[in-house]
């Protein structure tokens, strides 16, 4: 186990160093020149640049950021698709490292937050982790790395992380599929995700109300 654990975070970091001095770095925010880039450099570049989008993430870069340029440069649909790839890639390899090798350390340092989390996802971990996944606020990296250290089922966390991630992905990569030829169908779909999402955000956060006052509930009954 030890030797796999070296083995992860050996491939990570030559992932990471690979992409380190990359012009994408500088230039991510500029949809032109990413589409130009993809473009000219065809798989190789593709798949650079969802590498890249998967490092971007799990250091805690936006993914909002990452959806908008892929939608620009591949269409709302497939954009959608592969920032979603990039974005669960980056949120799973943040969850191994603080799971598999940072575990105690991370448990220290994050000491408050890391109770509080445990306490939050000890019950129904699936809907917990998609309600902060919808909930616009709230770090997404830190997320991943309190998930890892408190042993979130790691099929809850990707099941809950893919769907949470969804609305928004599809909004932004819509918006930049949309840039420059904007269409009709592209601002209702987006306006309806940014209600639906809404919706479902309440819908969990109820939940989540009600489950704190049944065990508010439970723990007077047992006290009696």
């Amino acid at each position: 186990m030890k030797l796999l654990k070296i083995i992860f975070l050996c491939a990570l970091c030559i992932l990471i160093y690979s992409e380190s001095d990359s012009d994408i770095w500088i230039h991510i925010a500029d949809k032109n020149w990413i589409a130009n880039y993809v473009a000219n450099d065809g798989v190789r570049g593709l798949s650079i640049l969802l590498v890249f989008g998967a490092v971007f993430t799990a250091c805690g870069g936006p993914r909002q950021l990452i959806a908008f340029t892929f939608g620009f440069t591949f269409g709302g649909v497939l954009g959608t698709l592969l920032c979603l790839l990039s974005a669960i890639t980056g949120a799973i390899c943040t969850y191994a490292l603080a799971a598999w090798i940072f575990r105690e350390s991370l448990t220290r340092k994050l000491g408050k937050r890391y109770r509080k989390f445990k306490g939050f996802v000890d019950t129904q971990p699936f809907s917990k982790v998609l309600l902060l996944r919808i909930f616009p606020l709230g770090s997404n990296l830190i997320t991943n790395l309190l998930s890892g250290i408190t042993g979130v089922p790691v099929l809850s966390f990707i099941g809950a992380s893919l769907l949470g991630y969804l609305p928004q992905t599809i909004i932004f990569a819509l918006a930049g599929s949309g840039v420059g030829s904007a269409s009709q169908w592209q601002l209702i779909v987006s306006i309806i995700l940014g209600i639906v999402s809404l919706v479902l955000t309440h819908y969990l956060y109820q939940r989540y109300k009600q489950s704190l006052h049944s065990e508010e509930q439970l723990g007077e009954h047992s006290n009696v």
